[in-house]
């Protein structure tokens, strides 16, 4: 009788361990999954701040300065002028999209991508050299629900 009642034990403790196992292997799978995607987080990061070395090495803060007055004002741009507000606006862009990347990868909670999403309605809404750029980037969706929402 009590040999039985040990294979009884040994049996339990069987189906015990095998669920154990099944269990870690979902955890070192969901851990895999989280580590990779912090990878990517983080290879994005450096991408981006490359980026953005790079706009800003081509950038002069005096002649965006005057052209943002200037534009502000109606008044025609020079070229440089004009390429200078481009620079800024891919700038301004690469660091939404970069924002958006961390919002849908869940880097960024909402409350924050929400800011982001105001700033891009304004860009949207009120700048002719954003419009045309943004026709460009990952996130056009969202920039059409925004273009419908403008007020003008």
């Amino acid at each position: 009788m009590a040999r039985r009642d040990l294979r009884d034990w040994a049996s339990i403790a069987e189906i015990i361990g095998a669920f154990a196992i099944v269990v870690s292997l979902l955890y070192v799978a969901y851990e895999l999954r989280e580590n990779n995607r912090i990878l990517q987080v983080s290879s994005r990061q450096v991408l981006s701040e490359q980026d953005l070395r790079f706009y800003e090495a081509a950038m002069d803060t005096s002649v965006i300065a005057r052209a943002l007055d200037k534009s502000e004002r109606g008044e025609q741009l020079s070229d440089l002028e004009r390429s200078q507000l481009r620079r800024r606006q891919g700038l301004n862009f690469r660091i939404f999209e970069h924002a958006f990347f961390l919002y849908r990868n869940g880097a960024l909670d909402t409350r924050e991508w929400e800011r982001y999403r105001t700033i891009v309605n304004g860009n949207i809404c009120g700048n002719e050299i954003a419009q045309q750029m943004w026709a460009r980037v990952e996130f056009r969706q969202i920039v059409a629900i925004e273009r419908q929402n403008c007020s003008n």
